[in-house]
Formats: structure tokens, C-alpha cells, sequence
């Protein structure tokens, strides 16, 4: 049940990709984009990436014969160490940087929703979409941290998916 080698290389390619994901983050603040807003999706190429990459060395040195469940399994494994570093990352820049950043993602978003009012009140009614205007204005650190993870989490396993299929035997 629990494989050992598994989880060794979904350390080694999930943090590997966590920090080249943040590298892009990096990147994308230091050039002047908001790396939480549009362009931020950017910084998800990484992953299918490295998930190919860490199903394809396991099946080569590992287990040769290799299944759909245990190809999920090691690309469930990098794409659960890849969102946990790379949001741990995301968090500490948050407070490195200071709170012009986060505030600049507040701008944005609002911004974004000012632009798209009347489809969003449309689809969501008035009341819902003031309560998310509001809510937009409480966004903390650890907040944008945890989202961060949960869409790395969410594009790693579609792409799990899509390797275990690729490299079952």
C-alpha cells in the first residue's frame, strides 16, 4: 500500500517544481505583472511538466510494468508537493514583499469585477455579487496561499490523470 520510492520521487519532482513555479512567480512581480491575476497562469507550465517527467523515471528505474493506479499515484504525489511548496513559497513572498503586493492583486480583482458587472449580476444577482466585491477587500496572505494550492493541486491531478493513461502498460 504505501511505496516508499513513490513518495521519494514525488518529493524530488514536486518541490523541484514548486520552486520553478515560484521562479516564474518571481519573475512575472518583478516585471511589473500582478503573478496572482491573469498572467499568473503562467506559472502551471511547470507541472505537467515535471509530472511526465517524474511518471517516466519511475517507470524506468523503478517498475518497468507500471499501472494506470500506481502512474496516478506518483503523479498525485508530485502534483500534492508541488502545491504544498510552491504556495509555502507564494506565502512567505507575500510577507517578504510587503502588503503592496497583495493589494495589487485587491486592485485588480476589483477591477476585473467592475468590468464584468453587468454579466456577473446577471448570473449571480445583486446581493451575491456585492458580497464578493466585499469579500474581495478581505484577502490575506495565507488566503491567496491556500487558493494558490488548492489550483496546483486541481491542474496536477487532471494531469495525473492524463499521464497514468499515457504510461500505464
Amino acid at each position: 500500500m504505501f511505496d516508499q520510492t513513490i513518495i521519494r520521487v514525488g518529493v524530488r519532482y514536486g518541490v523541484l517544481c514548486g520552486i520553478v513555479c515560484f521562479v516564474l512567480v518571481l519573475v512575472l512581480f518583478f516585471l511589473g505583472v500582478n503573478p496572482f491575476g491573469e498572467m499568473g497562469r503562467l506559472t502551471y507550465l511547470p507541472i505537467p511538466i515535471f509530472l511526465f517527467l517524474a511518471i517516466r523515471y519511475y517507470k524506468l528505474f523503478n517498475d518497468s510494468e507500471i499501472g494506470f493506479l500506481k502512474g496516478l499515484r506518483v503523479g498525485l504525489s508530485v502534483a500534492f508537493y508541488t502545491a504544498l511548496s510552491a504556495a509555502m513559497l507564494i506565502f512567505l513572498f507575500i510577507h517578504v514583499a510587503g502588503p503592496e503586493v497583495l493589494q495589487t492583486h485587491i486592485t485588480e480583482m476589483r477591477a476585473l469585477l467592475e468590468e464584468t458587472r453587468e454579466e456577473q449580476i446577471k448570473l449571480l444577482g445583486q446581493e451575491l455579487y456585492d458580497e464578493g466585491y466585499r469579500a474581495i477587500s478581505s484577502i490575506t496572505p495565507s488566503m491567496l496561499a491556500a487558493d494558490d494550492f488548492v489550483r496546483r493541486i486541481f491542474v496536477g491531478g487532471i494531469f495525473s490523470l492524463i499521464a497514468a493513461v499515457f504510461f500505464r502498460k
